[in-house]
C-alpha cells in the first residue's frame, strides 16, 4: 500500500466537504472501495462517473480502475466537461 492524496472535485467536494485527503491504497479500485466504506455508496457512484486521473493522467491511459499506485501519487476526481 502507498500513501497517495486523493484530490476532489465539482458535486464530490461538496458532498463530502473537503478538497483533498490522505489515503492509503494499492490501486485506483482501492480508493473507490474506501470511498464506498467511507462515505457511501452513492458518493462511490458519483466518483465512478469522473474523470478519474492519476498524477494528471486520466487511468485510461493505463490500466483503468487497476491502475497501481506509488507513495506520493495524487489521484483527481474531475468532472467531465461536455460541449461543442
Amino acid at each position: 500500500m502507498a500513501r497517495v492524496k486523493v484530490c476532489y472535485r465539482a458535486a464530490l467536494e461538496d458532498k463530502i466537504g473537503k478538497k483533498e485527503e490522505t489515503i492509503e491504497a494499492a490501486t485506483v479500485r482501492e480508493v473507490l472501495a474506501y470511498l464506498k466504506k467511507t462515505y457511501g455508496k452513492e458518493i462511490s457512484s458519483e466518483a465512478k462517473r469522473m474523470l478519474i486521473a492519476v498524477n494528471n493522467d486520466s487511468i485510461q491511459l493505463h490500466k483503468g480502475l487497476d491502475t497501481k499506485l506509488y507513495e506520493g501519487m495524487i489521484v483527481r476526481f474531475l468532472p467531465i466537461c461536455g460541449g461543442g
